[in-house]
């Protein structure tokens, strides 16, 4: 979860008055949820796998239901547990270091050369490698880092059997603190595993910046902190916690720019929202009160270039979408990403017009499960289809491609993760997300240029710390 934080104009180069209509678009006072806003709608009911099925986990599958041998050609290679060493003298805070800083890449895709790469390549790609010398896709060997604690891999076993998509698709029942479909049967099932995919236990981000880079040199740049306890990992819960199905606590505190400086969030967040709806709470410093917040979703506009279900590639609830799981695709993709979320780069570095610092990036090849959603006849969303590619390893969206009414390609997202072998787990590191009509792009998520890195396992606040009441003590 992220904060939705009113922005200051930092710089811009466009003329006043649409100066004065983009910096109305961002003004807009909305609670913005980030991680996932994990509401728990579906339209299909589930059923649980059998057990011969959870036998391949320990087999052929990895414990969270990947392939575990690697390709007929070599390029991906079996997975053999992951990345779980820490680098000698590091701390939790420090810089992450890159595991591979020694590598090359082994070709890097531009637009001279993607038609020989673009069976592996998503449409979002290859627009952006037709639009813009700038971008290109240095890829790398390929690592298959992705590693979770045993206790997660031992709760996906246990209760695989048992976790099912319940009130025609509302709720979750028979799991908790795991995937519930290691072996989806459908799109539903596939994307309920990226909502509920492990990534730690307590997200604490000390800084860490949010931008919008016009395609014309005009930027518009945030920093805050948060601290999100995941609950639903957390094994040191207590009963009452888990009976009440909370999912994750999040609290948000905004830095900078002066104007925005001391605005904070609160938002409690549960896994059946039919229940038990989110609780959300917003401070401003210059009515110095806590207001609730409404409960923000689907197509909601956050910034110009996105929109609420827009963060960790898609979050909340599917409901306003009919799911198909295509299959598996063996592409290019984003993935250990330490170097490019390093805090020692500055925000010029990684920022840069019209598309963030390639030459920082890094790709690999690897096989991700495609899901298509389409809007359903009697709903609405800005998005008329998507396409998630999910990371078959982590069940994380590693990329998407969004279309809009009239079935053009609209906008195109990236997820940049790191790799915490102290945890372990691979977790989201800055999200891009392009605009093609716009032109430019929003980025967030990444600790870039500041003094501590984002942890992930560290012990998370008392539940009293996510109130309104802490809300308004800390906004004074």
């Amino acid at each position: 979860m992220r904060p939705r934080i009113t922005s200051t104009c930092l710089s811009t180069t466009s003329s006043e008055p649409a100066q004065r209509g983009i910096q109305s678009m961002l003004n807009r006072k909305v609670l913005f949820t980030a991680v996932a806003t994990l509401s728990l709608y579906t339209a299909n009911v589930s059923a649980a796998i059998s057990s011969a099925e959870v036998k391949r986990l320990q087999e052929d599958l990895t414990p969270v239901g990947a392939e575990r041998a690697g390709n007929a050609e070599g390029t991906i290679p079996e997975w053999t547990g992951g990345l779980t060493e820490v680098p000698a003298g590091w701390e939790r805070g420090d810089d992450r270091p890159d595991p591979f800083a020694d590598e090359e890449p082994l070709f890097t895709i531009t637009a001279a050369n993607m038609d020989q790469y673009a069976d592996r390549l998503t449409d979002g790609s290859i627009a952006l490698l037709e639009r813009y010398p700038e971008f290109s896709m240095p890829v790398y060997e390929t690592h298959r880092t992705a590693a979770w604690p045993q206790r997660v891999y031992d709760s996906i076993a246990e209760q695989a059997t048992t976790a099912k998509l319940v009130d025609d698709g509302n709720g979750v029942s028979g799991v908790w603190g795991a995937i519930p479909f290691p072996i989806p049967k459908n799109g539903n099932e596939a994307i309920w595993n990226h909502n509920l995919r492990f990534l730690g236990t307590y997200l604490n981000v000390p800084s860490a910046i949010a931008t919008i880079v016009y395609n014309n040199d005009q930027k518009f740049e945030w920093w805050f902190s948060n601290k999100v306890h995941y609950t639903y990992y957390d094994p040191s819960i207590t009963d009452e916690t888990r009976e009440e199905g909370a999912l994750f606590r999040y609290a948000a505190t905004v830095h900078a720019p002066a104007r925005d400086a001391g605005e904070g969030y609160v938002a409690l967040e549960y896994i059946d929202a039919k229940e038990n709806p989110r609780k959300a709470w917003t401070y401003d410093p210059g009515e110095r009160r806590a207001r609730r917040a409404p409960n923000l979703a689907f197509d909601t506009p956050d910034r110009p270039m996105n929109v609420i279900d827009d963060y960790d590639m898609f979050s909340g609830s599917p409901e306003r979408y009919d799911w198909k799981l295509v299959g598996k695709r063996e592409m290019y993709v984003p993935y250990n990403n330490n170097y490019l979320n390093s805090i020692k780069h500055s925000v010029e570095d990684v920022y840069r017009t019209p598309v963030i610092n390639a030459e920082l990036t890094r790709y690999e090849l690897h096989r991700v499960w495609v899901v298509e959603a389409t809007v359903k006849p009697d709903a609405r969303h800005i998005y008329a289809k998507r396409v998630f590619y999910i990371d078959e390893d982590t069940w994380s969206i590693l990329a998407t491609d969004k279309y809009d009414g009239n079935g053009n390609l609209w906008r195109v997202g990236f997820n940049f993760p790191v790799t915490a072998p102290e945890v372990p787990v691979t977790a989201g590191g800055i999200n891009v997300h392009y605009d093609l009509k716009v032109g430019g792009y929003y980025a967030i998520g990444g600790a870039t240029g500041e003094e501590r890195a984002p942890t992930f396992d560290e012990e998370a606040p008392q539940s009293a710390y996510y109130s309104a009441s802490a809300l308004r003590r800390r906004g004074r």
